[in-house]
């Protein structure tokens, strides 16, 4: 489910299945030489969340992309969101981000980081394909934590 308002009913109603926290973590970086790069790691984070809702539908809630800039506080930031993740009874939350940076924040448990794969010049079967792939990686990692 995406956290928009008509899958909130459905939430709500089947809120004891759905015990799956997704997060994506997405760093803005504005600068000149940065720009075109943070946007390419938006459309893949943000591809490869909606496949992986998409493949667990009912399961997970997939959360909007927590934005960030480069130089924010990733220790309070992290702290804040695993806050409201105990307060919704989440009992699993995975985070997922293309930034390296969270790696080494141990208040996160769960961190999936990905290297950014420019999609911007594939065409759609191969992006499909690529995202398939990117997605059979994660997969694991998620049955184990369920298991």
């Amino acid at each position: 489910m995406h956290f928009i308002g008509k899958d909130m009913d459905q939430y709500l109603n089947q809120q004891e299945y759905v015990d799956t926290a997704v997060v994506p973590l997405l760093e803005l970086n504005l600068g000149q030489t940065a720009l075109k790069s943070s946007a390419g790691a938006s459309e893949y984070l943000q591809s490869l969340t909606a496949l992986l809702e998409k493949q667990f539908r009912g399961r997970i809630l997939l959360f909007p992309p927590v934005s960030y800039t480069t130089g924010a506080d990733r220790l309070r930031l992290a702290e804040e969101i695993k806050t409201e993740m105990q307060k919704a009874d989440f009992k699993h939350v995975f985070f997922m981000t293309t930034d390296a940076e969270w790696r080494s924040v141990e208040q996160l448990k769960n961190v999936l980081w990905l290297p950014a794969i420019p999609t911007e010049h594939m065409d759609r079967n191969f992006k499909q394909s690529v995202m398939e792939d990117q997605l059979r990686q994660v997969l694991p990692l998620f049955i184990k934590e369920w298991s």
